[in-house]
């Protein structure tokens, strides 16, 4: 099955994901900004415990997943997450979901970058 989803070029991963499976679903009112402010995007992290690219990990915003979940909480809109031990078990499930005609957003995580 073929799935009638727009990709919308964004500027930042989460607030472009949300915006645009949001827009999928018919609420084509929500912009990038407005994400981010809904989902309560902006606050301080650093870590300096935890490298990448041989750095400390700094942030500006929440953890991945929080913007998304936050202002679909908003919004009352109901948001499915699943998490899965292996590769096979998520894929599994996402071809599941696209054979349905359900769009799905993935998050996966820098946590074994070199």
């Amino acid at each position: 099955m073929e799935l009638n989803f727009e990709h919308l070029q964004s500027a930042h991963c989460e607030n472009g994901v949300t915006r645009s499976l949001l827009q999928n679903i018919g609420i084509n009112q929500i912009t990038e900004p407005l994400a981010f402010g809904i989902g309560s995007g902006l606050f301080f992290v650093y870590v300096p415990l935890l490298k990448i690219n041989n750095g400390p990990v700094l942030a500006f915003r929440p953890m991945p997943g929080l913007i998304f979940k936050r202002t679909c909480k908003a919004l009352g809109i109901p948001v499915v997450r699943k998490k899965f031990s292996s590769k096979q078990q998520a894929e599994a499930f996402l071809n599941e979901c696209h054979a349905e005609g359900h769009p799905v957003g993935c998050q996966v995580g820098v946590y074994y970058h070199t």
